[in-house]
């Protein structure tokens, strides 16, 4: 169903929120035509012609109290414009995704300048420092990764060595400096650089779908070594009902917190093992996506909305549904059957929540009440590359119907 079609690239940008009040979308032009719509918002107003900056949703005080104050005071002009590596990496990665679709140049000059933004701020040691005072010059393993997925991306296009070795600066110093944590056969990454804690499988499998991007980009093997106990990790703490908590108790400190916004972070972890099973062909993880998937049918609303977490049902995040929609319909190219339809329920309710200028805001109901308005350029790139398909040269392995 989602299969972009190039002739959307010559057609002018409808408003297909405003159309979605009046009827149910469910065509692939509309779903490409919303994320045309999104990356012309996302250009004209987030991108300064080398990355993409803005406000974020943020941590702490800002998560859970300042971004509703903001909201309401939009006439502010707040100090809260930032620029995450990981924005960059989805923007890297949609905008080659763009490129071999539409083949428009201008996706090409976009995803070429950021990944040399990205360059630019990499340390000597291979590492970018996490841009959010609030968890001032840390270093966050999703940060790096997400970064260096889309330097592989640029490497595997242009052919440029300095993007492959950023990527591979990168991975060492996850393996030097951030560490993982053994117990047993698991291996598990840390969250942060120096701080252990609690072992959080969401980072993990990101980790692996990296190692396994490395190494098929740099056609060495030997990046998958850790994967083993990365695996069997992921498979100790995956639950019966197929959910991957979001936190367990690490080597020495750290609580077990089965539950945090569980559909979105489930949703990443099965595309994650999905895009690990196309690279790498291991048929190991496939009992694990079947799960999972299992478990995210839970999350997903009769109107196509993604649940918050097992505990909230009220709240809404727009990202969260993206996800969920990308999870679901990332089936077909497997050839699993029964969730077709439950992708389109969520691209059709994803795509009423677009507003006239392409935008979404990020969440509605937020305890119960509130609501965040705001534009966020690090979630929005997220939405954006869950809107759009694989490239059209991909070849999916089918999930083999044997394995349970």
């Amino acid at each position: 169903m989602f299969k972009l079609n190039s002739r959307a690239s010559n057609m002018p940008l409808a408003n297909v929120a405003a159309r979605a009040q009046s009827q149910t979308i469910t065509t692939a032009l509309d779903v490409e035509q919303a994320a045309l719509h999104l990356h012309s918002y996302l250009q004209r107003q987030h991108w300064d012609g080398k990355a993409l900056g803005g406000p974020d949703v943020g941590i702490r005080f800002n998560y859970r109290i300042g971004r509703f104050i903001k909201g309401r005071l939009r006439r502010v002009r707040w100090n809260d414009s930032y620029c995450y590596i990981q924005a960059q990496g989805y923007w890297i990665l949609c905008n080659w995704l763009m490129y071999s679709v539409f083949a428009r140049e201008e996706y090409r000059h976009l995803a070429t300048l950021c990944s040399e933004y990205v360059l630019a701020q990499q340390r000597e040691d291979g590492a970018w420092v996490y841009p959010n005072p609030e968890w001032g010059g840390r270093v966050a393993t999703t940060e790096g990764t997400w970064g260096s997925l889309g330097l592989l991306e640029s490497y595997r296009r242009t052919g440029d060595w300095r993007f492959r070795d950023a990527a591979e600066r990168w991975h060492e110093f996850v393996a030097q400096k951030i560490g993982f944590q053994q117990i047993g056969a698991e291996l598990a990454v840390n969250y942060f650089q120096d701080r252990k804690g609690p072992r959080v499988p969401n980072n993990s499998a990101t980790l692996l779908r990296f190692l396994a991007e490395l190494a098929d980009a740099t056609r060495q093997e030997s990046y998958l070594q850790p994967r083993d106990g990365l695996l069997s990790f992921l498979r100790a703490v995956q639950s019966s009902t197929g959910e991957f908590p979001y936190a367990v108790k690490g080597q020495s400190d750290g609580n077990f917190r089965p539950h945090f916004q569980c559909y979105q972070y489930n949703a990443f972890a099965c595309l994650d093992l999905m895009r690990y099973y196309e690279l790498s062909g291991d048929a190991s993880v496939v009992p694990m996506i079947r799960k999972v998937l299992s478990f995210l049918c839970q999350g997903s609303a009769k109107d196509g909305h993604s649940h918050f977490d097992c505990g909230n049902r009220y709240r809404e995040v727009s990202y969260h549904t993206a996800v969920l929609a990308k999870a679901f319909a990332a089936t077909r190219r497997f050839g699993i059957q029964g969730y077709e339809a439950r992708a389109n329920r969520a691209y059709d309710y994803l795509l009423k929540l677009q507003r006239a200028d392409g935008s979404f805001g990020f969440s509605r109901r937020d305890c119960f009440l509130f609501g965040d308005p705001r534009s966020y350029p690090r979630n929005l790139a997220m939405i954006l590359f869950h809107l759009l398909p694989e490239a059209p040269d991909a070849g999916p392995k089918a999930i083999p119907e044997q394995i349970h």
